[in-house]
C-alpha cells in the first residue's frame, strides 16, 4: 500500500495561526476548480474590495502556477471542508507566512518544495501577497453594498 506522506495529517486547521489557516484555505479553494476560485475571489472582494481582490488573486494564481510547475513532486492537499491540515499544506502555509516576515527562512522552505532556481521568485510572490493581505485595511461593509 502506497502512503503519500504529503497528505499525512499534521494538525487541525482551527489550531493554525490565522494567517497560515488563510493560506491553507486559499490553496484548497483555488485547487477546487472554477467554483472554488470564484468563492476565493468573492471572499477577497468582500474583505478588500474588487480592485485589491483582483490583484491579490492574480498574484496568488501566479504563485501557485509557479509552485505547481517547478515543484519537486505534486503538492498534496485535503478537501476544502476538511478540518485537518496535511503535511504539504502545513509547509506551504508556513512558507507563505514566512515570506512576508523572513525572506531567508521562506527561501529555505521554498528550496525544499521546488527547484532552487524558481524559489526566489516564489518567495517574492508569496511576500507580495502576504504583505498585501497584512497592509490592506478591510473595506467597510457600507462601501461594498
Amino acid at each position: 500500500m502506497h502512503v503519500d506522506r504529503g497528505a499525512s495529517a499534521v494538525g487541525k486547521l482551527a489550531h493554525l495561526p490565522q494567517a497560515e489557516a488563510w493560506w491553507v484555505r486559499a490553496l484548497r479553494l483555488w485547487c477546487d476548480g472554477d467554483d472554488g476560485q470564484a468563492a476565493l475571489r468573492s471572499e477577497l472582494e468582500r474583505k478588500y474590495g474588487p480592485d485589491r481582490a483582483h490583484a491579490v488573486f492574480a498574484r496568488f494564481t501566479d504563485l501557485l502556477s509557479l509552485i505547481f510547475h517547478h515543484s519537486r513532486r505534486p503538492l498534496v492537499r485535503h478537501s476544502v471542508d476538511c478540518s485537518c491540515v496535511g503535511a504539504d499544506e502545513a509547509v506551504f502555509a508556513l512558507f507563505c507566512s514566512q515570506a512576508a516576515t523572513d525572506r531567508e527562512e521562506a527561501l529555505m522552505i521554498a528550496c525544499l518544495m521546488m527547484r532552487a532556481d524558481a524559489a526566489p521568485l516564489a518567495v517574492s510572490l508569496a511576500q507580495t501577497v502576504g504583505l498585501d493581505l497584512m497592509r490592506a485595511a478591510p473595506v467597510p461593509r457600507r462601501m461594498l453594498n
